[in-house]
């Protein structure tokens, strides 16, 4: 069987605190918010007005006009982030076999907050763009991605709640890993929507003021938008190439907690056996793992589950290793979350440092771990976790190496 290494050449990212691998990189040392008043739209029937949006991003500088009419905000996140991805993996698309060749996206919504205006437009008109049918399906942005390079490998959308983008990462590098494709397109991406404030604000798990994962005061979530996409790349091809890699996905592990829809676990144990897969399944020992980046969304009952998942697996070996969340600046990206945390990691993992957890005040006894409070802190680490536990009790945990 083969059984290839699997390595990111490339990293396309979009989100409230930067436009691309080296700004997010700059913001994640500096510990900067990306929070302010949603204004994508009203918000003041809620009382969680927060989110952490992409401010920057102007389309037009991206598209023809003639394009942009095709697409909904998620596509066209997704179109630049894969843009950048390509570049910097310095792709010569017209060189590569478009059979061997795919995308492999998370998401929860995709461009569906878009359907109900679309369907007002087709349903009263006969000379809107039938293609507006197709902008808000899960699949469409990365029907967008192979439409523009032509590329004729699988177009895979994944929608398991907040472990999305993980799980898409991970089956990507499988698809690789096993000979099935040379190169994929991953990662994930999700905009602000109002159907998703409004349900977190209903489960009242939105703070009003700051996300504060493991503070002692932590009172819930902050919602965001962005992409991420990695260049996946098999060893071979790569090296054929003279391509210069940026990290290694080792591999992940998944699990359900079979609990509940909406609330976690408290005993930790679907969390925890997605990390001890995920160890398995690379080989990488307790000793191995460097830092973890935590799911961390800043809700009491998650914080403290996750707190004790990692204990269950690292046992005495816990304290030293550095865990903190990086949604505490970006905000939880929903089905691209896992993606953009991805993105966390490697950045440390190239700029030697890890990612603070902003917002930190009051430790809480329940939440005993290091959690690198509000500043970053200089630490090579050549092998990383990054959780991501969603609803419904769909877990992930991808297992990152550097190259």
């Amino acid at each position: 069987m083969i059984n290839e290494r699997v390595f990111v050449t490339g990293i396309g990212v979009l989100s409230a605190i930067g436009s691309d691998l080296r700004s997010f990189s700059a913001a994640l040392q500096e510990g900067r918010s990306g929070a302010s008043v949603i204004t994508a739209f009203d918000t003041e029937t809620v009382a969680g007005r927060l989110g952490c949006e992409v401010h920057d991003f102007i389309p037009a500088k991206h598209f023809e006009l003639n394009a942009l009419r095709r697409m909904d905000r998620c596509s066209q996140l997704a179109m630049v982030a894969a843009r950048q991805a390509v570049t910097a993996a310095a792709l010569d698309v017209e060189r590569l076999n478009p059979n061997r060749v795919g995308v492999s996206l998370g998401t929860t919504l995709g461009g569906m907050v878009n359907a109900t205006r679309y369907y007002e437009r087709l349903a009263h008109t006969d000379r809107t763009y039938a293609s507006l049918l197709y902008d808000y399906p899960l699949y469409s942005a990365g029907a967008r991605i192979v439409g523009e390079y032509g590329f004729s490998g699988p177009n895979l959308a994944f929608s398991t709640a907040c472990s999305s983008a993980n799980i898409a990462i991970g089956h990507a590098a499988d698809l690789i890993r096993y000979g099935r494709q040379d190169i994929m397109l991953a990662g994930g991406v999700d905009t602000m929507s109002k159907i998703t404030v409004a349900g977190f604000n209903a489960l009242r798990n939105v703070t009003k003021d700051a996300i504060r994962p493991f503070d002692k005061n932590r009172n819930g979530l902050v919602l965001g938008e962005g992409v991420a996409i990695l260049c996946l790349e098999s060893e071979s091809g790569m090296r054929r190439r003279g391509a210069q890699p940026l990290a290694e996905i080792l591999g992940y592990g998944m699990s359900t907690d079979a609990y509940h829809m909406t609330a976690p676990d408290p005993t930790g144990r679907g969390p925890a056996l997605a990390m001890i897969r995920a160890l398995k399944r690379t080989g990488l020992v307790l000793e191995d793992i460097g830092y973890i980046n935590a799911h961390g969304t800043g809700t009491r009952h998650n914080d403290e589950m996750e707190t004790r998942a990692i204990k269950k697996v690292f046992g005495t070996l816990v304290d030293r290793i550095p865990v903190s969340s990086t949604k505490s600046m970006h905000g939880h990206v929903l089905g691209a979350t896992g993606a953009i945390e991805a993105v966390s990691v490697i950045a440390g993992m190239l700029d030697r440092f890890v990612p603070p957890t902003i917002n930190y005040v009051t430790p809480d006894p329940r939440c005993d771990l290091d959690y690198v409070p509000n500043q970053a802190r200089s630490h090579a680490f050549k092998a990383a976790l990054s959780n991501n536990f969603g609803f419904g009790g769909n877990n992930c945990t991808l297992a990152i190496g550097s190259a």
